[in-house]
């Protein structure tokens, strides 16, 4: 049998919080920081899109093309072609601020209405309809490491990204109502190449 060490708390399984960032991106060559508690700093007021369902998916994907030659039975080298990230979940909460986030072309407004019934004329609405410019934004994935007393963590960021799921949602009294929310990042070109997209780090 081979002589090998296991190191237990390296296998994952932590909780995924999800968090939209109005300060854009780590500068080139830095990692998205986080506080003791997890929480993203330097980087505007983290804007936390909530409680989730099941398992929350970060992919990261390159599509490579294998070279041939005529000469050879295999392939002779390999090029990378395209590449996609994403971060991916079902949502709990009902708030249309995040509603708003997850469904790309709505417009947001709060207000009161006098014509509502008394003491219930606040609102939240989204509107949609009508060709407008998809907002991008820098979102970042935290998820606390078991056995670091939730003090060390799995920083996932993609620096520019766009929801491009639909807002679709089953209204019913035997299950709360839910939501999937897609972030698909895309290329910052003004970045250094091999950091355009995003990053994934882990504090050890």
């Amino acid at each position: 049998m081979p002589t090998v060490s296991f190191n237990f708390p390296d296998i994952h399984q932590g909780s995924p919080y999800l968090y939209v960032l109005p300060g854009g991106p780590p500068a080139a060559g830095a990692r998205l920081l986080v506080d003791i508690n997890g929480n993203p700093i330097g980087a505007g007021q983290p804007f936390f899109m909530g409680s989730s369902e099941a398992p929350c998916t970060f992919h990261v994907e390159s599509k490579i093309e294998m070279i041939e030659i005529d000469q050879e039975t295999a392939p002779v080298d390999a090029i990378m072609t395209a590449e996609n990230a994403s971060i991916e979940m079902t949502l709990k909460e009902s708030d249309l601020l995040k509603v708003n986030i997850a469904l790309a072309h709505s417009q947001y407004s709060a207000g009161t209405d006098t014509g509502l019934p008394a003491g219930n004329q606040n609102y939240q609405e989204i509107t949609f309809g009508g060709l407008v410019c998809i907002p991008k934004y820098t979102v970042a994935l935290v998820s606390p490491r078991r056995c670091t007393n939730n003090q060390k963590n799995f920083v996932a960021c993609l620096y520019s990204a766009v929801a491009t799921d639909p807002y679709a949602v089953s209204i019913t009294r035997t299950k709360e109502t839910m939501y999937k929310l897609k972030f698909t990042a895309l290329s910052v070109p003004s970045r250094t190449v091999g950091d355009r997209v995003g990053q994934w780090y882990r504090q050890v």
